[in-house]
């Protein structure tokens, strides 16, 4: 059973979209977060920085799946997918290490800290 119906692209544009899709994945993570080099130079556990990573990541999975989408061609989605998850590792490694020492530091004991000392937004 095919999932995504008659590929719109031959074999050779097939290969070449979905390499494209990688070169879209990589762009996005170095002009939404920067380029990894200046994730490691960063303190771990940077909350902006976290958030952009995240941010990236769920604009190149929308990206990807519009591309497979709009051509019905899984070969792009598996392609893009491992680039996702490609740039999503190196990228959360290079946010969870130490700059001096290159090696993911481990978590403070504040990091787990609940939530219990904020005020509500809506509060009564």
């Amino acid at each position: 059973m095919n999932l995504f119906g008659k590929p719109l692209l031959s074999t050779e544009g097939s290969v070449m979209t979905a390499l494209a899709a990688v070169g879209l994945v990589v762009a996005i993570y170095n002009t939404h977060t920067g380029p990894a080099a200046d994730v490691h130079a960063t303190e771990p556990g940077d909350v902006n920085l976290s958030a952009a990573i995240g941010k990236s990541g769920w604009l190149a999975v929308g990206a990807v799946s519009a591309l497979t989408l709009l051509s019905r061609d899984p070969n792009i989605a598996i392609l893009g997918g491992l680039a996702v998850m490609a740039e999503e590792l190196v990228y959360r490694h290079a946010h969870l290490a130490d700059p001096g020492t290159g090696k993911v530091a481990p978590m403070t004991p504040a990091a787990y800290a609940p939530a219990g000392a904020t005020t509500p937004l809506f509060a009564g």
